[in-house]
């Protein structure tokens, strides 16, 4: 599951690519906090709303949507600039641009309805009979965090690399176009997901 590309994997290469490691592993950072926020509002039974109520669905998916739409945007407006690595790295990316890529992650993943049925769906599946404490639910969510973190630290690593490739200015625009084509893509697919109620 956590293997399957969707947006917040998606976010995470278009961050790696246009800024570094760096901000791939900030980006990690923030889908972190997305998830634990969706396990959070899971154990205080808020969650479900995402599954019951229509107006709830529809408000997170579509800002959800929106965001990846304007990341889309974003890439092909900035793509002279995808995958450039400036020769001083530190003093070209600063606090702002590591906010930035925190934020990318985190909105990503918090504004996805389609979390929601992970906590309330496939992670009830894994406790014992009755529900289990809340050590387990805490356990089970923490395991669920670290293998999609651990993933991600995997992709991040192997796209950094591959950023070496990007020393031609073509292939930057070329890779811009299609990292913003897959990125609006995602975007109006997350903007017609249908949710349980539909």
């Amino acid at each position: 599951m956590v293997a399957a590309p969707g947006p917040s994997f998606m976010v995470l290469v278009n961050e790696t690519l246009r800024f570094g490691r760096g901000a791939g592993l900030v980006t990690i950072l923030g889908s972190s906090t997305g998830l634990l926020m969706w396990a959070v509002t899971s154990a205080l039974g808020l969650a479900a709303l995402t599954q019951t109520s229509p107006l709830v669905f529809t408000t997170f998916k579509l800002v959800g949507a929106a965001y990846l739409c304007y990341l889309a945007v974003m890439t092909v407006r900035n793509r002279r600039k995808f995958g450039h690595q400036p020769e001083q790295v530190p003093e070209e990316y600063g606090g702002a641009d590591l906010w930035r890529s925190y934020r990318s992650g985190l909105v990503t993943s918090a504004a996805n309805p389609k979390m929601a049925t992970v906590y309330l769906a496939l992670i009830p599946q894994f406790l014992p009979a009755g529900g289990g404490s809340p050590a387990d639910v805490v356990t089970l969510t923490a395991v669920q965090i670290m293998i999609s973190a651990g993933w991600y630290a995997v992709v991040v690593t192997l796209v950094g690399l591959a950023r070496r490739l990007l020393a031609m200015p073509v292939m930057r625009v070329g890779l811009a176009w299609v990292s913003g084509a897959v990125l609006l893509l995602l975007g109006l697919r997350t903007a017609v997901m249908t949710g349980p109620m539909a």
